[in-house]
């Protein structure tokens, strides 16, 4: 979930229950963005009221809608991709969500599978924060993840995320471990939230591991 300052809210890849996950009780939010159409990224109906669903995917999941919108006080953007070393052929198209807000950049990977082409790095332009799957199975895995924020470049925060934990009920997924081991610049958070600005300056982007509970 995305929140701006001024109380704008953006629910990104709603989560099944069966994942091992509490999720909170009478979740609301403005918009939803949902980057592709596997289960485990679509359970619209875990938010409160009829919230904008902004879909990165084609009906027929064969192609990409391009998303530029605002919600409030938040622009919202998308970039294709896909969940596959094969350019979908396997798993799928996938979509990159680019959030602006307060001044801030935030990139969701969603399932991303696969290193990134100079031309999507392009279209995604510069972040100061990116979320970005380290875990393997059908995402990228810990190393592949390391190159693609090498790609990105986050000015500010990675969180990394589709990890093993204890709660998780996904079998083919590795835990963060592998992906920040050896990394400077690593926090590990036992809340579930944290609060980002712009105006702070560090010489690497920061790793934040969130809590889940």
């Amino acid at each position: 979930m995305l929140e701006s300052a001024s109380g704008a809210r953006i629910l990104m890849d709603p989560l099944p229950l069966n994942l091992g996950y509490t999720p909170p009780a009478d979740l609301r939010a403005d918009a939803v963005t949902i980057s592709h159409d596997h289960p485990d990224h679509t359970n619209v109906a875990l938010l409160q009221g009829k919230p904008r669903v902004l879909r990165g995917l084609t009906a027929d999941k064969k192609g990409w809608i391009r998303i530029d919108e605002r919600v409030k006080d938040i622009t919202v953007r998308s970039v294709g991709v896909y969940h596959d070393r094969k350019r979908g052929a396997e798993q799928g198209l996938n979509t990159v969500f680019i959030f602006e807000t307060g001044g801030v950049r935030i990139a969701h990977l969603g399932d991303l599978g696969h290193p990134l082409t100079d031309q999507q790095i392009s279209d995604i332009g510069s972040v100061d924060v990116v979320l970005v799957p380290v875990g393997g199975g059908q995402t990228v895995d810990a190393q592949e993840a390391i190159h693609v924020v090498d790609q990105i470049r986050p000015r500010l925060i990675v969180i990394p995320m589709h990890f093993k934990t204890e709660a998780s009920t996904s079998k083919d997924l590795a835990p963060v471990e592998a992906f920040i081991a050896g990394r400077p610049n690593v926090r590990r958070e036992k809340t579930n939230r944290i609060a980002v600005t712009g105006l702070r300056y560090k010489p690497s982007a920061e790793v934040v591991v969130l809590g889940y509970k």
